[in-house]
């Protein structure tokens, strides 16, 4: 079982009645979902558009949250609340380690599809 920060396979397990394939696909989703928006996010950076960077958090937020992503989400709360509070203050740097969460997500969810697909 993967850690429960970075995925907490509960809710999904409840919802798709141990669809362990199903679970994999939406997981293999939400991570297409989320690279969507980090490149929205570092656009937004990148052009000095904190309206742009709080909708990438928000969205990725929701996406996350949605799967139990929980490292995942807390940045993206973090970023969504600086950015909607017009604030540019530790930004990039979360940003990064959204990044972070992000690659020790996909790993999970790697590891996850090898072994229920063995």
């Amino acid at each position: 079982m993967p850690d429960k920060a970075i995925l907490d396979l509960t809710r999904l397990q409840e919802a798709f009645d141990d669809d362990v394939i199903g679970i994999a696909d939406l997981l293999d989703m939400a991570l297409q979902t989320g690279r969507k928006h980090v490149g929205f996010m570092n656009e937004g950076i990148k052009n000095h558009s904190i309206e742009t960077v709080a909708r990438a958090a928000h969205g990725i937020k929701g996406s996350a949250s949605n799967v139990g992503a929980g490292n995942v989400t807390l940045v993206a709360t973090e970023i969504e609340s600086r950015a909607r509070a017009g604030s540019w203050d530790g930004v990039e740097a979360l940003t990064r380690d959204l990044e972070n969460a992000y690659e020790e997500l996909r790993t999970t969810v790697v590891a996850y599809r090898a072994e229920v697909t063995s």
